[in-house]
């Protein structure tokens, strides 16, 4: 059926959506493959037929590299283990990206009963139908807390734990002279002394990326992110040789802030900790970044509410920079991963129309989203356009050339994550099937308030 496929013959209007079928396709087969080979190598079939292990057929037969054979023979096999978690990939109801996510978790957990390691399993299944694989790769607090609640806190904490010291264990860097001129190199840090060595390169990007949009240069080089991350470390390495300060890129200082539930600061309770991407913070690693560092009041209580972030002021201060940072995560566009410290602070009522320097009036957007939605004063396009909603989350509604009746959307990072209760039914089980249908559409299945990871993302360009 593909060989006689013309690709070009695709109308206009529907090529997204053919690459979407195709996609979704694409991750139903890798999973039936996963599968049948799984088996064959378990049946050593290879052997049989050519007297050769698994990875080297595939190498002859499928023209892969060693270590892609290698790989693939290992994400089958890992994927066989969980019969569940492979059908449902196979059946499209989760893709095979979420599918390793749910594996890498449930290795993780550490669950020694059979029960309690299939109740986890079906928790993942029923998340994976409104998160996507990142998203999915973090839950393992939610899973524990409702598969083994009274141990869960302590299983966390050695599994963060046990994160930690195998990090600082790995950790490496390596670079090579290749011999045309640069220098290449890779490596693997510990993630609290990571996402310092982040904060401190996303200070130089975004200065740097400032100073080029106030010089306005028409005939200035297009740059990509890589290249401009490039050019940040070897500002670093500049100001290091040079021994001067370090830019600011309007914050006070590079810092890494780590979120702590109140009832769990109150209680003393160990890995209550996050970094800014949402990735938990063993207690030994918390205690260390507190030996060292300027501690800021921004104490959560309830869903994700500030209760203290230090003095109001007029302007958007460093301890409202944090606050906002706090609260939305990053770039609040839905489908936009740019990282808070790469944003810029947006005025939903703009300051020329009275608009307050307070929370309830700012969102994060990245410098491409931020023009995007900005209001001009005199109104000339259908335009997208942000809000605050009453429960304080922000939402993008798109113009009335994407969706006539302009519902708002939200990004995926403020979806709260449902666990159903013990003895609900898989993904796509009775009264499934119209939620997910109505996903795939791009529409709400109650008519209320989209919340999607990507879709928008698609639409910005129109």
């Amino acid at each position: 059926m593909l060989d006689g496929l013309e690709l070009d013959a695709v109308p206009r209007g529907q090529r997204l959506a053919c690459a979407q079928r195709a996609r979704g396709l694409a991750s139903r087969l890798t999973a039936m493959a996963a599968m049948w080979l799984a088996t064959a190598d378990a049946a050593q079939d290879s052997l049989r037929e050519s007297g050769t292990p698994t990875t080297s057929w595939l190498a002859v037969r499928g023209g892969l590299s060693r270590r892609e054979a290698a790989g693939f023979l290992h994400q089958a096999r890992d994927l066989a283990e969980r019969p569940e978690v492979a059908y449902a990939a196979a059946a499209g109801r989760i893709s095979i990206g979420q599918a390793r996510a749910i594996g890498t978790v449930l290795g993780g957990l550490g669950l020694e009963e059979d029960g309690q390691r299939a109740e986890a399993e079906r928790i993942l299944l029923g998340l994976a139908a409104a998160m996507d694989s990142d998203r999915l790769a973090k839950a393992a607090p939610e899973v524990l807390r409702a598969v083994a609640p009274d141990a869960a806190e302590e299983a966390l904490e050695r599994r963060l734990q046990r994160q930690s010291e195998a990090a600082r264990r790995n950790r490496s860097l390596v670079f090579c002279r290749d011999g045309n001129g640069s220098i290449t190199f890779n490596g693997s840090l510990p993630l609290v002394d990571g996402e310092a060595w982040l904060s401190i390169l996303e200070t130089y990007t975004e200065s740097r990326r400032r100073t080029a949009l106030e010089e306005r240069d028409p005939l200035a080089e297009g740059l990509s992110p890589q290249q401009r991350r490039a050019d940040a470390l070897l500002d670093m390495i500049r100001a290091h040789r040079a021994g001067g300060p370090t830019s600011r890129a309007g914050r006070e200082r590079p810092r890494v802030v780590v979120t702590v539930d109140y009832d769990k600061l109150r209680a003393e309770a160990s890995g209550a900790g996050l970094i800014p991407d949402g990735q938990p913070v063993s207690a030994g690693d918390l205690r260390r970044l507190c030996c060292d560092a300027g501690i800021l009041p921004a104490v959560l209580g309830g869903p994700g509410l500030v209760l203290d972030v230090g003095r109001s002021r007029r302007l958007v201060t460093p301890d409202l920079r944090v606050t906002l940072e706090l609260r939305d995560g990053g770039c609040a566009f839905p489908g936009c991963e740019v990282r808070p410290a790469a944003c810029e602070a947006h005025h939903v009522v703009p300051w020329w129309a009275d608009g307050a320097t307070a929370l309830s009036n700012l969102i994060l957007l990245c410098h491409h989203h931020h023009a995007l939605v900005e209001p001009a004063r005199y109104r000339t396009r259908d335009q997208w356009e942000v809000r605050i909603a009453a429960d304080g989350i922000p939402e993008a509604v798109p113009p009335r050339r994407c969706d006539p009746d302009r519902v708002p959307l939200r990004h995926a990072r403020h979806r709260p994550a449902h666990i159903s209760p013990p003895g609900a039914g898989p993904p796509g089980a009775p009264g499934e099937g119209h939620h997910s249908r109505a996903r795939e559409q791009g529409r709400p299945p109650d008519g209320g308030v989209r919340e999607v990871a990507s879709n928008a993302a698609d639409h910005t360009a129109a």
